[in-house]
């Protein structure tokens, strides 16, 4: 009996130091990574002249008059990215469209649509007789 009991309170004491041991393990591999900063990607800048001058050329055939679109100058390059463009006309700079942009591919490949620009309509005036 005496060596039964002896043999249980040595299994508890290795069960302890076990525990201990692996408390302290986990609780360190934790701490790394906690330390260790996430990780960010980088942010790749791309010129939108490119998609400007594919704007400006497709509506300029639709609309018959040349058109000025106006983009951020840079974008990021991720795709998902998307932005939008102001589409005016180059003789008076009225705004008649807006070009929704959005980077599809690797390498800033594109796709956008345009929706006209609704005008306001002037109210009447209404002429009061005396």
């Amino acid at each position: 009996m005496k060596v039964l009991i002896n043999i249980l309170l040595g299994l508890s004491v290795v069960a302890i130091i076990a525990a201990v041991i692996f408390f302290f393990t986990t609780r360190s591999a934790e701490k790394e990574q906690e330390a260790t900063p996430p990780k960010v990607e980088k942010v790749v800048l791309m010129s939108t002249s490119g998609i400007v001058a594919n704007i400006d050329r497709r509506l300029e055939a639709q609309a018959g008059f040349p058109l000025k679109a106006r983009c951020p100058k840079k974008v990021d390059e991720a795709i998902g990215t998307t932005f939008r463009c102001s589409v005016r006309r180059e003789s008076d700079g009225q705004r008649i469209a807006v070009a929704s942009v959005k980077i599809v591919g690797a390498g800033g490949q594109f796709k956008w649509t345009s929706k006209p620009v609704a005008r306001p309509t002037p109210t009447p005036t209404v002429a009061s007789v005396s």
